[in-house]
């Protein structure tokens, strides 16, 4: 039973009629975030008049900037108090009492929505409000902490430029030259708290980080009462800082923090309280809006994993750090406080007194399907979109086409079907199966949407016994978040919302399992956001899975199949895919999941899949027949027609069956077999009696075409098939086809006399004492005569040595019947030569037996 009906989005104003009636006439002030907890901090910051650095160097330059209408960028480091300028931006744009409200996967729209003038969202909900035409020319967009893209960012710039609004926007260490280009800015301020009085020591080390943190170092740390903050790229690489250090020094305060663990388990830190002296390992995604109290030293490991965007694909990556993420850091005491320290764990030189703010790195072009969806929603073509960096064009048309084929878009629209996916709050794949789910597998989709991977909701050590559902990652995630909430689970509200909630012994509980209760957090917040979606109430506890769940599960993803496929560790594309290292899933069978990249240790893009099992009798079931086609084969044993069909499942071919096409041609069949018949006498395949003389006719066609430059219509391919087709259509056997008499007229096709003055062309030419071959075709549709050459008369040939002819030349070079270079100038044809050459020079030579 589909679900579709109830399908309701609740980040949209309940009625949107009246939120834009309500516009006021100033526009109201978007304020978008990149994350959740940003929501929160900006809408506490909405509350607060506090003077900042920001406010002492810039503060009436801003509010002019903000009266007179104008676009612009403030670039000033953590603590300076970007955050708090929006008080005074919005302030002076609206010219009356703010009235401020929060979107977010938390908190929804409100029958009280369209009362706000400042409207603070996260990205996606930003791009969902653009979808829905919500967001209209008069409104300013304030964008915090620009420099964290990410592709909904990217889109939503794009919208917002296409829309008109006027852009105002804040970031940290970074070139502005591409915003302020990109967003029309009039002015972009920077400010820094930086004091040359307290610049840091800074020191370049090659070390590894626990090797840089010895004895020695610690030591001089307890007894300074220091505070330090290591960054480093993984979260495996924090725990082990943090429990390492924390294990051997008891004087030592040491704390770990990453995405996986909640904010307030370094409340104390983010207040002042901590104690020292500390030291907090921390990942370097995201610590640029965590302003950190009592930080005297930084320890900066030169190393991060960046996605690279490759081909369409988003290729997790090991890379050095870049300049803004070194400047970043090392502004949280360089020239901040006094006595600092900066130590950077580098292979590399780095010079940091000459490290500059660079431009910042773009996600959007890994995203094309995200793009496709957006203006299907919008009914717009990609054209129409200011992109901030180019999209890979041939990703973009292969989301087109797959949205299509899957009936989410139809004619450059979204369908109603589409509509519905894309009111979900979850990724595409999972959305699908929401809408087609049953309602009791609602809560166990629901909850497996939210789960980001089984590897990332776990640690590397970690006890899942009893909750493993194998051949699932997805249903063992599920088990998972089942056993949280039946031990350290209840059903509680925020902003008056029901959700899944857990008391303090979740920690333990987590500790036990190795599980982070940052997943479980996040889960439960994307499961109750789902519910409200589908108007369907939560559950107090839930179910394990049991094996009809399993069974229905699986059959619910053979059926929809929106997942990327691996069978025996192949995509439908043939790329090679290897389980991911976490996964429950069998070696050799067909894994419907993630497919992930990252780069090894070459550079080299590798694949990796986590997922669901899916049977291959389940694959049997829902693979579909292919329409029959026809085709010519001649072998040694039977020459003919043969029909072929083939059983496929989601463009995986799983077999193939060819029988002959004997006797009448079947009526739904007449036309592919006629249509087969002319497609193997221009290939010169057939048997049939006037084979060879069609095939003379055809080249000397086909020579006249290209002689002609393509002015000469009736030589033109496509001229000679349709004829021969109109020759065979009433052709009903392959028999009575080997009777019928087939021609091809060269007379009334092309006349004599232009027959004549084409032959006249040349067809080899007298170079360097040999006659060499000319050959006249096409190089993008434009008319060229190529000369045919070995590789020494190549070598030899100079300018003064080529005739004059009626086109332009190409080159080619041949090693007996193999082409070996091709060039479009005597330039290039010198240079690929010399290149030829040198290659065969340093070629290992094969040594001989007796050595």
């Amino acid at each position: 039973m589909s679900v579709q009906a109830k399908i309701r989005d609740h980040y949209l104003p309940p009625n949107p009629e009246e939120y834009l009636r309500a516009e006021p006439p100033t526009g109201r002030v978007i304020v978008i975030a990149p994350t959740r907890a940003a929501c929160e901090t900006i809408e506490l910051a909405m509350q607060l008049s506090i003077e900042t650095v920001l406010e002492r160097e810039h503060g009436p330059e801003i509010r002019q900037l903000a009266h007179r209408g104008e676009g612009f960028g403030i670039v000033a480091g953590t603590g300076t108090g970007k955050t708090l300028s929006i008080r005074s931006i919005a302030a002076e744009i609206l010219q009356t009492e703010l009235r401020v409200g929060v979107v977010n996967r938390e908190r929804e729209a409100t029958p009280e929505t369209p009362t706000w003038n400042v409207v603070i969202v996260t990205t996606g909900i930003a791009r969902r409000w653009f979808q829905d035409n919500l967001i209209v020319p008069q409104d300013t967009l304030v964008v915090d902490e620009i420099h964290q893209t990410s592709a909904e960012l990217e889109l939503c710039l794009a919208l917002g430029k296409r829309v008109g609004c006027r852009f105002i926007w804040l970031s940290a260490t970074v070139d502005p030259s591409f915003y302020a280009e990109y967003l029309d800015s009039a002015s972009v301020l920077e400010t820094t708290a930086f004091d040359p009085g307290r610049a840091a020591r800074v020191v370049v080390r090659a070390a590894e980080p626990l090797e840089f943190l010895d004895t020695k170092f610690v030591r001089k740390l307890v007894k300074g009462g220091r505070g330090a903050a290591v960054f480093l790229p993984t979260r495996a690489e924090v725990e082990q800082v943090a429990g390492e250090l924390g294990w051997r020094w008891d004087r030592l305060n040491a704390a770990f923090y990453h995405g996986g663990e909640p904010i307030r388990a370094i409340r104390p830190f983010l207040e002042g309280t901590a104690e020292k002296p500390f030291i907090l390992a921390m990942t370097q995604a995201g610590q640029s809006a965590l302003n950190i109290h009592g930080l005297d030293t930084v320890i900066i490991y030169d190393a991060c994993y960046n996605t690279v965007v490759d081909k369409g694909r988003r290729v997790l990556t090991r890379q050095y750090l870049g300049a803004n993420e070194i400047l970043q850091m090392a502004g949280r005491v360089h020239g901040r406080v006094p006595n600092g320290e900066v130590h950077i764990l580098s292979d590399r030189k780095v010079d940091f007194p000459s490290l500059t703010p660079t431009p910042p790195a773009f996600q959007l072009a890994g995203d094309s399907e995200r793009v496709a969806l957006t203006a299907a929603a919008l009914s717009i073509d990609l054209a129409e979109l200011e992109l901030p960096v180019p999209l890979d064009r041939k990703a973009y048309s292969e989301s087109v086409q797959r949205l299509t084929a899957r009936g989410l878009v139809k004619n450059g629209r979204l369908t109603s079907y589409g509509h519905d996916v894309e009111a979900m709050p979850v990724d595409r794949p999972w959305a699908e199966l929401l809408v087609h789910a049953d309602e009791d597998l609602l809560h166990c989709v629901a909850v497996c949407a939210n789960i980001d991977s089984l590897h990332r909701m776990t640690r590397d050590e970690s006890d899942l016994g009893g909750l493993i559902v194998p051949g699932s990652d997805h249903l063992t995630g599920y088990n998972v978040f089942a056993e949280a909430v039946e031990k350290c689970g209840f059903l509680g509200q925020v902003y008056g919302l029901p959700r899944h909630l857990f008391v303090e012994e979740v920690s333990d509980w987590a500790e036990q399992r190795g599980v982070l209760v940052k997943a479980l957090e996040d889960t439960a917040l994307g499961l109750a956001s789902v519910m409200r979606t589908l108007e369907t109430p939560l559950r107090r506890k839930l179910p394990r899975v049991t094996r009809e769940n399993m069974l229905r599960f699986r059959d619910l993803i053979a059926r929809i199949m929106p997942f990327e496929l691996a069978i025996e560790h192949e995509t439908v594309s043939g790329e090679r895919v290897r389980l991911s290292r976490s996964s429950v899933c069998g070696g050799n069978s067909a894994v419907a999941g993630t497919v992930t990249y990252f780069a090894d240790r070459f550079g080299i893009p590798r694949a990796a899949i986590e997922g669901t099992e899916i049977p291959f009798s389940l694959i049997q079931k829902h693979a579909t027949a292919s329409a029959p086609t026809v085709e010519f084969r001649s072998g040694s044993k039977r020459s003919g027609l043969f029909v072929t069909q083939t059983r496929e499942y989601f463009g995986f071919e799983l077999s193939r069956e060819r029988r002959p096409l004997t006797g009448e041609f079947p009526s739904q069949l007449a036309d592919r077999a006629r249509d087969a018949l002319v497609t193997s006498l221009l290939a010169g395949a057939t048997s049939h009696p006037d084979q060879q003389r069609l095939s003379r006719t055809l080249g000397r066609l086909d020579e006249y075409w290209r002689r002609s430059g393509g002015i000469l219509e009736s030589a033109r391919p496509g001229g000679a098939q349709r004829h021969l087709r109109e020759q065979v259509q009433k052709v009903r056997s392959w028999d009575e086809f080997l009777h019928t008499a087939l021609e091809l007229d060269m007379e009334s096709t092309v006349p004599l006399s232009r027959r004549s003055e084409l032959d006249k062309l040349p067809t080899s030419v007298r170079l360097l004492g040999d006659q060499v071959p000319l050959r006249y075709d096409f190089e993008a549709g434009v008319p060229i005569v190529r000369i045919r050459l070995r590789e020494g008369q190549a070598r030899r040939l100079r300018a003064r040595d080529l005739p004059g002819l009626d086109r332009p030349v190409r080159f080619s070079v041949y090693h007996g019947k193999r082409e070996v270079v091709r060039a479009s100038s005597l330039d290039e044809l010198q240079q690929l030569v010399g290149e030829l050459t040198d290659r065969r020079r340093h070629r290992p030579r094969r040594r001989s037996r007796g050595h």
